[in-house]
């Protein structure tokens, strides 16, 4: 019950659209960018089906950061994420204070996804939101996840 109520089906997304003109966000992608990112993932987080948690990408940064941020570059220049990237694991946690466990809502469902494809995501939605900031594509309204906002509460 719970595998069905969480794991819908995906509907058919048919053919691809064509590809766009080749864009330029990968020259954007840079050590120092990755790295940054990189560091801000914590430790604690999850591993995927690799079972490669944060810290070990960690230590692989320190041997060859330079391979790692020519992975994630040439993933965004290529708009390729791997198939075996696209795998999650869910695994599903009870919520504290349910008064009954036998009901799907009292269970949250985490997906597990291995951790250089989190950063390969990380790296791309970061890129996103940077173009629409640069281009003010979004709305003055918001403040979700937006670099160097910051909202103060006026007392009531």
């Amino acid at each position: 019950m719970l595998i069905e109520a969480a794991f819908l089906e995906a509907p058919d997304g048919g053919a691809k659209p064509p590809l766009q003109a080749e864009g330029s966000a990968h020259r954007r992608v840079n050590r120092e960018r990755v790295g940054r990112l990189l560091a801000r993932t914590r430790n604690a987080s999850a591993p995927g089906g690799d079972k490669m948690g944060a810290e070990i990408v960690k230590v692989m940064w320190e041997w060859a950061p330079e391979r790692i941020t020519a992975l994630v570059r040439a993933c965004i220049e290529l708009g390729h994420h791997p198939e075996g990237w696209k795998t999650a694991e869910g695994v599903a946690i009870p919520k504290p204070g349910k008064p009954d466990y036998t009901r799907v809502r009292a269970h949250r469902v985490r997906s597990l996804l291995d951790s250089i494809s989190k950063l390969v995501e990380r790296t791309a939605a970061h890129l996103i939101a940077d173009h629409l900031e640069r281009r003010n594509k979004l709305h003055d309204g918001q403040y979700g996840c937006r670099k160097r906002i910051c909202v103060r509460l006026l007392p009531s």
